[in-house]
């Protein structure tokens, strides 16, 4: 696994990029962002993650493989989809 903040250019907003959020107890949800409609569950997720209840990952397909990120710079996550 790897820190999306120690990625160069991480491409936060690309809708290629899968999301999933995991709970403390272990429950996987899918995180949807292809439209500005999403806005309102990225947010209520960016809270979540902020306060510690539970933990952002991200898959990023590459064209020969594909890597697995934890999102760990929040204020760049924040700002890509326009929430501060």
């Amino acid at each position: 696994m790897r820190s999306a903040k120690g990625a160069e250019n991480f491409p936060y907003s690309a809708s290629t990029i899968c999301y999933f959020e995991v709970g403390g107890g272990g429950d996987v949800s899918q995180v949807y962002h292809k439209n500005k409609s999403d806005r309102l569950k990225i947010l209520e997720i960016y809270n979540r993650v902020s306060s510690k209840e539970t933990t952002l990952y991200a898959v990023w397909p590459g064209k020969y493989s594909s890597d697995l990120f934890i999102i760990d710079d929040l204020d760049a996550f924040a700002k890509a989809f326009d929430l501060i």
